[in-house]
């Protein structure tokens, strides 16, 4: 579920509460900063009056958790949100308020209370009656590899059931407390969730074993470690990381089975990579490449390629934000209260560190 920091006793968050009758910009700011996640429509009067938005979020290694209150309105994530956001995770979604819509053709109508599963690296568009909704996401990489492949997107687990209450009741319980713990123990009760989600959902046919996948999670970890610490440099070997690990290659590539493979997932970490690079760059951007030497690619072409694939667009098309308080920096482990809507901060927290 990340690395840990070790470095400081609780987690970073970040905190907003505003309205249009405080300022006319309201909405606006809000749906420019969550443009990167959702698409905002359907929103009364445009969101020039009755506007309104807080939210509270914590960050957990790559995970969050966030707490959060709106207007009803419709939030489509399609392939540009996608691309842009540079991340994949699993939304995890309790929501006070009924929702409909449809996740990559899968119908959803959640009614009030209800668990909800997104993935968000698969479209889906969503009707909510308001906002009023705790929202965990975490990388797909840290789930069980069964359940990754269980077709979360769009899952339901209904309120009046003893599973959906279970889980709802461990969302709230991990909102209320987050800012009390420290990073270790917010990784622990984020993964808590799907610990819970697994044995109401009932493992069906043949699926490796708890212990079996706890050694996977564990090698998969070491080999991210090995691999983060690589990436700017050239080709690295799936043979030399197994060798490096003490284990078979074998063993490795079932470890990364749910995450695409071994070789893909160094690709994507090198693009993310220099994705954030790119994104935190406040100067003129330096040649592609430059960039592309600097992240582990052979050459410019390479580079641009993978990164058009992965992302949509090419590297110089990516966005620089500039933070509205130069004083906060969400990344280094500070946390900051906002005078705006701040959704690009904890999409900060889950794109890929250690970038120096």
């Amino acid at each position: 579920m990340g690395e840990k920091s070790g470095s400081r006793s609780g987690p970073v968050s970040v905190a907003w509460s505003l309205s249009s009758d405080g300022r006319s910009d309201a909405f606006d700011g809000y749906r420019q900063s969550i443009a990167d996640l959702y698409d905002v429509s359907e929103v009364a009067a445009a969101g020039a009056t009755g506007f309104s938005s807080q939210t509270t979020a914590y960050g957990f290694g790559t995970g969050s958790v966030a707490r959060a209150l709106s207007v009803p309105q419709t939030l489509t994530r399609g392939p540009g949100q996608i691309g842009r956001s540079g991340i994949d995770h699993i939304s995890v979604i309790l929501n006070q308020t009924r929702t409909v819509g449809d996740c990559d053709g899968r119908n959803v109508d959640a009614a009030a209370g209800s668990v909800q599963f997104r993935d968000l690296a698969r479209p889906s568009a969503s009707r909510t009656d308001g906002i009023d909704v705790i929202n965990l996401m975490v990388p797909r990489s840290s789930l069980p590899s069964w359940l990754a492949g269980r077709g979360l997107h769009g899952l339901v687990l209904p309120s009046t059931g003893a599973g959906g209450q279970l889980v709802s009741s461990h969302l709230r319980t991990l909102c209320d407390v987050a800012g009390d713990l420290s990073e270790d123990e917010g990784v622990a009760a984020i993964e808590a969730t799907f610990v819970i989600a697994e044995r109401l959902l009932g493992k069906t046919g043949l699926v490796t074993p708890l212990q079996t996948e706890a050694i996977h999670r564990t090698i998969r970890q070491r080999a991210l470690r090995l691999i983060d610490a690589l990436l700017s440099q050239g080709p690295i070997e799936t043979a030399w990381i197994a060798c490096s690990l003490g284990v078979s290659r074998s063993s490795l590539y079932r470890a990364f089975e749910s995450t695409g493979g071994v070789q893909a997932c160094i690709l994507n970490r090198r693009l993310d990579r220099a994705y954030v690079a790119i994104r935190m760059h406040q100067a003129t951007l330096p040649p592609l490449a430059e960039i592309a030497t600097q992240h582990g690619f052979s050459g410019e072409t390479a580079f641009v390629r993978a990164f058009r694939e992965r992302f949509g667009f090419r590297p110089d098309g990516v966005p620089r934000w500039i933070r509205a308080d130069p004083g906060q920096n969400a990344l280094s482990g500070t946390s900051g209260v906002y005078d705006r809507a701040a959704h690009e901060v904890i999409l900060d927290w889950l794109r890929p560190r250690g970038l120096g």
